[in-house]
């Protein structure tokens, strides 16, 4: 999912330009506005309009104003836009105009009356990666290949259909307790809809986040479907003032306006390393912008209980330890995942290499090779993705190499020689 731009337009109708800034990003920067300063969110958004467009050199009629701030108004309530237009009314009489943020500069002098002038072209923030819809036969694939997470499946699954299908919590409550509802129906209703994935490296935490969408659309059936967006390192931003802040407000605009245009289509927003922005605020070297950042979260976080929009957030962190406990409080579900034990080492061996037969012996012996016990290990079993992204994968490029079959000796040979991912140390929250 991209910015929508806002792209102005000279008095003969030709392009001029597009501001630095977006419509989601004016949409978010107008919600800041209206709580700074008290207002109504429709008030904001011509104030915050005309700073932008006067900040890139022109002055806009308020006709043409009022126009924008009801495209921007379609889209706060979730229509997809491919556009936004302004048609500016003249260039301000200075010798310098900046876009948007005053990065851009385009010379004017002597011509303060001409619309010759290119804009350079807007710098759009994009949070998200590429947008996955469920139902998807490669993501069911993925699912079913995660060993030993049954449980931890079951349970997040019917947590996200209590969250982003509360109506069939009501016909639950109606069909089961005399047609009445629940007051407890309406309380979980209006919790923060957050899940936490925690736990060490490797053991399935983003695999299971990634492909649950289609779980949950194959579950709810009659046709749905699920969306996935998942967020993208650049929301932390650069270090600037406020910067952080303002990025987060953007993306949640986005993802809630991308929600209001699905029609109820439900909408996953996948945060992996959820601890880079969601540190804890008793960490000693907490620099002053990390922690606005994580009030800034906490408060765009309380907004999708109050909005009811179909959307679920799901952090994932190694470093449960370094979450601030005001994040842990509004989880609706918090997950632990573990390295697997020997039983789920041996499935994993057997389910990911059916072709090959493998005697009690050898799958004992492999067991041994990745567990706590071998020395070479040090205490440490293997992560399930040790044995997925690695052993496997080693076993299998030594075979390719020999042009040969695939052997039993092939993963025996790499686990006396591969040491597990070591435990991820929690010493530098």
């Amino acid at each position: 999912m991209t910015e929508i731009p806002i792209q102005l337009i000279g008095p003969l109708s030709e392009p001029i330009g597009s501001l630095r800034a977006g419509a989601f990003a004016l949409i978010a920067t107008a919600e800041e506005t209206a709580r700074n300063r008290n207002l109504t969110k429709r008030s904001a958004f011509p104030l915050v309009l005309k700073e932008y467009v006067e900040g890139a050199g022109y002055t806009v009629e308020e006709k043409e104003l009022s126009n924008a701030v009801d495209a921007l108004e379609r889209v706060r309530r979730g229509e997809r836009l491919s556009v936004i237009q302004i048609k500016i009314h003249q260039q301000i009489d200075y010798h310098a105009g900046s876009v948007g943020n005053g990065n851009s500069k385009h010379q004017t002098e002597g011509k303060s009356n001409s619309m010759v002038t290119t804009l350079e072209t807007s710098t759009i923030h994009t949070f998200f990666e590429v947008e996955r819809v469920y139902p998807d036969d490669m993501a069911k694939g993925w699912y079913e290949r995660l060993v030993g997470l049954d449980e931890h499946k079951a349970r997040l699954l019917i947590e996200l259909e209590m969250l982003l299908y509360p109506e069939r919590l009501v016909q639950w409550s109606k069909a089961n307790h005399n047609g009445q509802v629940l007051r407890l129906c309406e309380l979980y209703r209006n919790r923060v809809p957050l899940i936490l994935l925690e736990g060490d490296v490797g053991t399935g935490k983003t695999a299971l986040a990634e492909t649950i969408g289609d779980a949950l659309a194959r579950h709810i059936g009659g046709g749905k479907h699920v969306h996935l967006l998942k967020m993208n390192t650049q929301v932390r931003g650069t270090g600037q003032v406020g910067e952080m802040s303002d990025l987060i407000v953007q993306a949640f605009v986005q993802a809630e306006a991308r929600a209001k245009s699905l029609g109820g289509d439900p909408v996953l927003l996948l945060l992996d390393e959820a601890d880079a922005l969601a540190v804890s605020r008793e960490t000693q070297q907490m620099h002053h912008e990390d922690k606005a950042g994580l009030n800034t979260l906490l408060q765009r976080l309380d907004n999708l209980r109050l909005v009811h929009l179909p959307i679920a957030a799901l952090f994932i962190t190694n470093r449960p330890e370094a979450l601030d406990p005001a994040v842990r409080r509004r989880s609706a579900l918090n997950l632990h995942f573990e390295r697997p034990g020997d039983e789920i080492r041996e499935r994993i061996f057997i389910t990911s290499v059916p072709e090959i037969r493998i005697g009690k012996k050898e799958i004992a012996e492999l067991v041994r090779l990745t567990g706590p016990n071998e020395s070479k290990n040090k205490n440490v079993p293997f992560t399930a993705s040790d044995l997925t992204d690695r052993l496997l994968p080693a076993a299998l490029r030594q075979a390719y190499r020999e042009r040969r079959t695939l052997e039993v000796r092939d993963l025996i040979e790499q686990g006396q020689t591969m040491e597990p991912t070591p435990v991820l140390s929690v010493t530098a929250i």
